[in-house]
This record gives structure tokens, sequence and C-alpha cells, in this order.
């Protein structure tokens, strides 16, 4: 069982066995002649599950109409499982029926609730309640379950099933205590303020407030790192590694927890003996309705430390199966061996991160303010919220206003982050390659999520005379799908707004923008594929690139006769290159300022004036043109448009569009430009700015 498990084994532990204990009292017939033989009958009627239980004093006040109860002690029957009450008190009750009791008020000081053993994953958990107030309670006089207590999660099946069976209006805990004493590790503690809960009606609770809650723990320490599946030799001078300090305390505090519409019967289901079965356990199960808390902070000695303003959590279910406490056992002592796995660990480590994240389902978990600190290094994220995960699929991910920044001053921002649709169970199958991911198995990325998008990416260039000059990224969104197999059949990609320094061996067109005098550049990216299933065209439409203050570069074109079967995978798009024909093919360059900037710079070098050296050019372009002409037809008019655009840079457009069927991979395959002219027919426009 994990530490985290545990926690939780005791939370529910310290809250539910109070309610247990108030079913103890009840044979008693409310009469100071009876009080002491009822009391008697009812730890009698618990010795007889095999426990030991036994009291010190009973009394009753007439006055109260309130019997006391002292020195209660019971002992569950493999001795596991201990329950202490110093003082028992319940006023306003009625007549016990059908074995169960209903008083109007309980209060039980001194409580304390220890469990060892299997079901304390070999170690001890201890929770101390100074004080519980129980208002308007109804439940059964006994533990229910008494006999149930055994295995990883016995106890709290105890508790569960107490708690099934018990209702009541209200239940306040001043304080509550709890000591986690793994095996072989170091203790654990957690600390409840001032708990109420609220409507406990037969498995359910309507609301539960905690003012505070602290915790503090040792995390395991790394495994020894390992070469060839042997551990190296520790020596000094053996090739031994350094060794790592030992993981600091971890302390965490949370100020104000809400929970609403609190439901057992899944936790119930998971505690099942023999492991949970049944179609209920492979079913989601909603345990909470909306759990909403204030800010809190984790800090870990000599390591990092974290906190948040709030975490709102909505819908949180589970589907027991995949909470199995062997499968439990399983997960947690793979993570202890990581990053020392064989292939096969890896494999079985990957399918049970897949099932537990399986098991878990939500509509919404979001975090506000979130800040990390470590070694001087920060971080900040504004909003982070998730949506939609069930079944290992999450509907998306984003987070809003991130910012960081180092020891050394650098710091870095990025607006906003999202991913859209992570599939957790393709994520498994990818994690439990033996080595990297190969090719084809990386194609599993396209099924891993749907789209990636960031706003707003602003960091340090940090080098020589421009360090300190941030690079920024405007828009970078990339989004794929289809269903036609492992490659998507469509893709919108966008990068726009890359800026960042620039210097004059960057090489063109920026060594032209930085001998004018200029020192930073934009470029912005685009492209844009679908596949038409009928038509069997995958269109690319458009492929943009743009430097700007320099030029722009558009392309659209189309692909004919591709099968279906071309997005299968990978080696049915290698199977269908053979019979795909290229088609139209259309390129528009826009100029944005650079034919200027070199024309006057060329001139310059020339030592002659602009004007000359564009006349010198153009005429070098008509003689290209006349000589293209006599080769091919439309030469003629596409070199006009050439020289058009020389004379006065605007926008070129050429188009090239098949004679008929023209094979791609021939086309791709040759170096001779004859074979295009003779493949295509060309066309080309001119217009002046």
């Amino acid at each position: 069982m994990s530490r985290k498990i545990a926690l939780r084994v005791a939370a529910t532990i310290g809250l539910v066995a109070v309610l247990s204990v108030a079913g103890w009292y009840g044979f008693l017939e409310w009469s100071r002649a009876k009080v002491r033989a009822e009391v008697d009958a009812v730890f009698a009627g618990i010795r007889e599950s095999g426990a030991k239980a036994a009291f010190a004093e009973a009394a009753f006040d007439p006055k109260e109409m309130g019997v006391t109860v002292t020195g209660i002690s019971i002992l569950s029957p493999d001795g596991s499982a201990r329950l202490k009450v110093d003082r028992l008190s319940a006023r306003g009750g009625e007549r016990p029926n059908d074995r169960r009791v209903a008083v109007d008020a309980l209060d039980l000081d001194g409580v304390e609730i220890s469990v060892s053993g299997e079901a304390a994953a070999g170690g001890t958990i201890t929770y101390t309640l100074p004080q519980v107030m129980i208002d308007r309670y109804n439940g059964p006089m006994t533990l229910i379950a008494a006999g149930e207590g055994t295995g990883p999660y016995g106890a709290l099946r105890v508790a569960l099933r107490q708690l099934a069976a018990t209702t009541a209006a209200k239940v306040t805990i001043p304080e509550a205590r709890g000591r986690i004493v793994p095996a072989g590790a170091p203790p654990a503690e957690i600390t409840y303020r001032n708990l109420a809960a609220e409507g406990v009606n037969a498995g359910m609770i309507r609301s539960m407030v905690v003012d505070s809650l602290t915790a503090s723990f040792t995390p395991p320490p790394e495994p020894a790192a390992q070469t060839g599946g042997a551990a190296k030799d520790a020596r000094p001078g053996a090739g031994a590694e350094p060794a790592k300090a030992a993981p600091g305390r971890v302390t965490a505090q949370v100020d104000g927890l809400v929970a609403a519409q609190i439901d057992i019967a899944p936790l119930l289901l998971m505690t099942q003996p023999g492991g949970p079965s049944g179609k209920a356990a492979e079913t989601y199960g909603r345990i909470y309705g909306k759990v909403v808390t204030g800010p809190y902070k984790v800090t870990q000695e000599n390591g990092p430390s974290h906190a948040a303003q709030s975490v709102l959590m909505e819908n949180v279910a589970i589907k027991p199966a995949a909470f199995d406490a062997q499968r439990i056992a399983a997960l947690d002592a793979l993570s202890r061996k990581a990053p020392d796995l064989s292939r096969e660990d890896r494999r079985r480590l990957a399918e049970l991160t897949r099932d537990f994240i399986g098991g878990m389902a939500f509509t919404t978990l979001a975090i506000t303010n979130a800040t990390t600190e470590q070694q001087g290094e920060k971080g900040k994220v504004a909003t982070a919220r998730l949506e939609g995960l069930a079944n290992g699929l999450l509907d998306g991910a984003t987070f809003e206003g991130m910012e960081g920044a180092t020891p050394g001053g650098g710091a870095g921002k990025l607006a906003r982050f999202a991913v859209r649709q992570l599939d957790f169970n393709q994520l498994a199958r990818l994690s439990a390659e033996a080595d990297a991911p190969s090719p084809l198995s990386a194609l599993v990325l396209f099924k891993v999520f749907s789209g990636v998008e960031m706003q707003g990416l602003e960091v340090p260039y940090g080098e020589g005379a421009q360090s300190g000059e941030p690079v920024k990224v405007g828009t970078f969104a990339l989004s794929w799908g289809g269903s036609l197999g492992a490659l998507p059949s469509y893709l919108d990609f966008t990068l726009a707004d890359v800026s960042g320094p620039i210097r004059a061996d960057d090489g063109e067109p920026f060594t032209y923008l930085v001998n004018a005098g200029i020192t930073r550049s934009t470029i912005s990216m685009g492209l844009k594929a679908s596949y038409d299933i009928n038509a069997r065209t995958l269109t690319i439409a458009p492929v943009t690139t743009e430097v700007k203050e320099a030029f722009r570069v558009n392309l659209e074109s189309t692909l004919a006769d591709v099968p279906d079967a071309a997005f299968t995978d990978a080696a049915g798009f290698v199977s269908a290159l053979p019979a795909v024909a290229a088609g139209p093919v259309k390129v528009t360059l826009t100029d944005l300022g650079l034919a200027k900037l070199m024309l006057a710079q060329l001139a310059a070098a020339a030592g002659v004036s602009e004007d000359d050296y564009r006349d010198e050019v153009v005429s070098l372009a008509e003689g290209i043109a006349d000589e293209f002409a006599a080769i091919s037809p439309e030469a003629e008019q596409v070199g006009a448009a050439v020289v058009a655009f020389l004379r006065k840079p605007g926008t070129l457009t050429v188009t090239a569009t098949p004679r008929g069927r023209v094979p791609l991979l021939a086309l791709v395959g040759s170096n001779d430009p004859s074979v295009m002219l003779e493949a295509f027919t060309f066309s080309a426009t001119a217009t002046a700015p």
C-alpha cells in the first residue's frame, strides 16, 4: 500500500470509527440499576466475534437522560486493530430496536484508533481524536463487520461498512491526529483541525468541512543506479556513482477544504474481500460531487516547494476494480525500483499506470496561482485546468499565465499552453517500448493527443552582445485527426509572430536586414493538409512562410489518386506512393521590402545607382526568358511576368498545371528540369504593389 493510500485509509478510519462506537452503549435500558449489566452485555457481544473488549465504569444520569461509559478498550480478533475511548457520553436516546439505537447527542473524549500488520502495509497507523461530538446518531449497536478487518483494506472496510449503516445530523471533530509508520520507513503524520461533517446518511455525506490539514512524511530514497542488471560496487574507486543525499522531509498544509456529495459505495466495493468484482466494479462510481480547497503549500527540506491559492475538483469517480489492493502494491513496488527496470518491468509498470489512470474520472480539476521554487529557480502558473478525464482519455489540459526565473536572472513567460485529447492508454503503449521509440512506434504519438497550442512565449536569447534579448512566439498551434489509420488525414500547423535578434552571419535574407540596420526579425509559417476520401485527393494548401519586412511565400498544391490505405500506417504510406499523381501547384511570392533592400545594397557594392543596377538585372532576366521561350511556348508569358515583378516588386504568382497524369515518384526522382517543363504547363502573373 502506498503512503498516499495509507493516509486516506487513516483519515477515513479516524472519522468512521468514532461513529461506530456510538452503538456500543445501545443495549441500555436507561435505568441506574441496569446500566452496568447492559453495558456488560454489549461488550460480551463484541467478544463473541473473537475480539477483546472491556470498559472501566458505566453510569446513568437521570437528569440528562444520559449514559457515560469510561475506559473503553477493544482489540480485534487478530490483534491488528485497537480502539480506545477514555469517555463516552450519550444523551436523549430511545430504547434499542432491531439491534439499532438512536440518541440526540453523543460525545467521545480521548479516542485512539490503531491498526497494524497487513492492513497498515506491515507498519502501524494510529489516529488520535481528543474530542468528538455527534448530533442525532442512529446506527447499529455493535461493529457489524468486525470479522472482516483483515487484509490490506480490512480496517478500512470495517469502517466503511459501519458508516454505510449509520446516520447522523452532524459530526464535529475539533482535532484529529494521525501517525503512519510504514515498515522500515520514517513515520508520516497528518492532522485535521475543526472537521465537521453534515448529513451523514447510510454511506453518503452531504458535506464535510475541514479548517486546516497538515501532513509531513519522508519520501523513499531513489533506488541505486545499476548497470547491466547488477548493482555497481559502492566501494570507493570501484566505479560507483556518487551517493545521493537522503530525501528531505516533506511538509504540507492546506488551509480550508470543503467536500460535497460524498458517496462511499465505490470505496466499499473496492475493499471487497478477494478484490472487487462484478459489473459495478468495472463501472465508474462517483465518490465526490465537488471538492474545493483554500491555499496550500508543500515544502521539502533541501528540495522544492510548491504552493497554490486553491484547488477545485468536480464529479470525482473511480472504477473500484482499478484499485485492487494487489494491483496497487505491484504498482508501488515497481515505482520504487524505477528507473532500473527490466524490459518486462517497464511494460508492466506502463500497464498498471494505464489501468490506474483509467480507473479515475472527473469533469474538472483546476488549480489557481500555483508556484514552485527550487535552488533559486522559480515558476508560476496562474491557472491550470484539466477537463473531462474518463477511460484514460483527457478531453483537454490548459495552463495560463506561466512564468519562470533562474538564479542567474533569466526569465521566461508563456501566456497559454493547451493540449487536446490526451490519451493515456496510447501513452502507456509508447512508454512500454524497451528503448527509444522506433519511427514506426512513434506514430502512436498521433494517437496520444490530437493537438497542442502555445501562445505568448518569451524566453531569453542569451548569446554574445544580444544576451538578454528575448525570443518571442506569438502563436504555435498544431492539430491533426482523421480515423483512417495511424497517420492523420488532416493537419493544421501555425507558427505566427516568432521574433528574435538577428545577425549578419544568419544568412539570407537576414544579412540584408541587418545591413539595413534591422536588429530583430519576425517570422510566421503555416501549413494545412486535408484528404478527401471520395475524390482521393490530398490538398496541401496553404503552405506559407513570411519574414516581416522581407517577403511572403504561399504555396498551394494537390496530390491525386491517393488511396485511403496510405493513412493506415507507415508501410501503407510507402506502398501507396507509386500510385500517387502530382496535381496543380501554385506559388505566390509577395515582396514586403526585401527587394528594395537587396537592390540598394547590391547597387552600392557594385558602385552604381539603384536604377542602373535594376536595369541591368531586368535586362539579364529578359535574356534568360528569351532563351526559355524557344523551348517552351508559355515561357515568354512567364518571363514577362518575372520581368514585370523585377521592375516593380509586388506579387508574383506562378502556376504549374499537369499536361496529363504525372506520377509523383518519377517527378521527384528526376534531376532534369526539362522533365518538369514537359510534364506541366506554366502561367504567371505579376501585380505591382
